[in-house]
């Protein structure tokens, strides 16, 4: 990692290490504090669940606090583990939940300087009204709420100072950890995922790039009357600065206030799923960042998708290949399963397929035997423990980074769909978009089950 990631500066060496330090010791401590009750022969198992819940309130508590502090690509890893209410115990998500748009702003000095550094001139020789305390405050920026000389209402996205040199030491600190870990608990190798996180997280520093991704999808959604996308206002954008139309809507894990808007959660669990289906499966690139943060929904019901800071952009082939294992996931067809998995780049130690065939059971499996739109908490120690077993026997060796991504926005839709109480039927929902990109005309096995 001798190269920088971002094209920042490094911090000072004295910021570096503490930063490195603060992050180790809080992650050792965590780590020994679980270990402590998982080897704690004595306790009963009603004991050990109610130790296990005072040490997830204790270690958020503890994180909540380091990540605030802290910033940068802490918070968004608390921002993934909140948005996971299907597999995060509910202490965590809980806790973590303040940190998806309420991070401690910086001061409106600080913001100003930006905006003149970017654009050329102060907030308000630039705009009719600016808001000086932001509506919003997240992991790398902050926004305000302001009103255009012709009077149109924005949301104006201001990324913190220095923040990129943040992020680059962060990144390099997390991969030493990650590959430590990796090291000690051998069922814990994150290398992979971290190598993409390192990848993609730069380029959400680019607001001009974050700003034509919006706009390509808006384009590619824009046939849906259910979906919409802020436009961007690019005289008033650069780099470090994004100004967007501002749309006021409600949050979408925030269900009281969908019930009292009349809009039906189950309705925007679905219109959510459908415009993910056809982002990933028909076009190939999509908004990769769904955490509750990102989507608001209005009376209609409309799911709105803002910030595009992470997307992503799938090769053609890869999609087709993923729309056939979707297909045979669904289908329960293991020799499908085994060939899709190949094609789309998954290696493991020798030929013998049942590795691959475990992994697409496992997706199949999570929902339990109800088909819930999200992870059933009940089956997955089950689900995992038989998968961890043929795993260890044959180990996959080669995951291809593009399924990455992909595996983001399923995890973070399994917690949507968990706290909207989905029942949206995901089979259904699914299998169309999956069989026209993967060329297949006939329905596939395994229908009857899905209904």
């Amino acid at each position: 990692m001798a190269d920088s990631l971002t094209g920042a500066r490094p911090l000072p060496i004295h910021r570096r290490w503490s930063r490195f330090l603060t992050v180790g010791w809080n992650f050792l401590l965590i780590y020994l504090r679980y270990k402590r009750v998982q080897r704690d022969k004595r306790l009963s198992p009603e004991e050990r669940s109610r130790r296990y819940s005072f040490e997830h309130q204790r270690n958020a508590e503890r994180i909540y606090r380091v990540a605030a502090r802290m910033e940068g690509l802490l918070i968004k890893t608390c921002q993934f583990i909140s948005s996971r209410a299907d597999v995060a115990p509910p202490e965590y998500v809980t806790v973590l939940s303040r940190l998806q748009d309420h991070v401690p702003p910086r001061p409106f000095s600080e913001v100003e300087a930006q905006i003149r550094r970017e654009l050329g001139r102060r907030p308000d020789e630039i705009f009719d009204a600016f808001s000086r305390k932001p509506i919003a405050s997240a992991s790398l920026a902050q926004v305000h709420r302001a009103r255009t000389k012709d009077g149109h209402a924005v949301a104006v996205k201001v990324q913190y100072t220095d923040i990129d040199r943040v992020i680059e030491t962060d990144l390099r600190n997390l991969s030493i950890l990650v590959r430590i870990l990796a090291r000690i608990e051998r069922n814990f190798d994150f290398r992979v995922l971290m190598d993409e996180v390192c990848k993609y997280t730069p380029r959400e520093l680019d607001f001009v790039r974050e700003g034509h991704s919006s706009e390509r999808i808006a384009g590619e959604l824009s046939h849906r009357p259910d979906v919409r996308v802020p436009a961007v206002y690019w005289e008033h954008t650069a780099r470090r600065v994004l100004t967007t139309e501002f749309i006021d809507g409600i949050k979408i894990s925030d269900i009281p206030r969908l019930l009292d808007a009349g809009i039906d959660p189950n309705q925007v669990a679905l219109i959510m799923t459908e415009a993910y289906c056809e982002q990933i499966l028909v076009h190939g690139f999509f908004h990769a960042d769904p955490h509750p943060g990102n989507l608001l929904v209005l009376p209609g019901p409309v799911v709105v998708f803002i910030d595009f800071g992470l997307s992503k952009d799938l090769p053609e082939g890869f999609r087709v290949n993923y729309a056939r294992l979707t297909l045979a996931v669904m289908a329960q067809d293991d020799a499908a399963m085994a060939d899709a998995f190949r094609a789309l780049g998954f290696r493991t130690k020798s030929e013998d397929p049942a590795a691959l065939i475990a992994l697409g059971r496992s997706f199949f499996e999570s929902a339990g035997p109800d088909a819930r739109p999200y992870v059933d908490a009940d089956v997955m120690p089950e689900v995992n423990e038989r998968l961890a077993r043929v795993l260890n026997q044959n180990p996959v060796t080669q995951i291809p980074p593009d399924i990455l991504m992909i595996f983001r926005v399923i995890g973070l839709m399994s917690g949507l769909q968990k706290r909207l109480e989905s029942t949206v039927n995901m089979f259904n929902t699914i299998e169309p978009y999956a069989r026209a990109q993967a060329g297949h005309p006939a329905p596939v096995a395994g229908d009857a089950a899905a209904g």
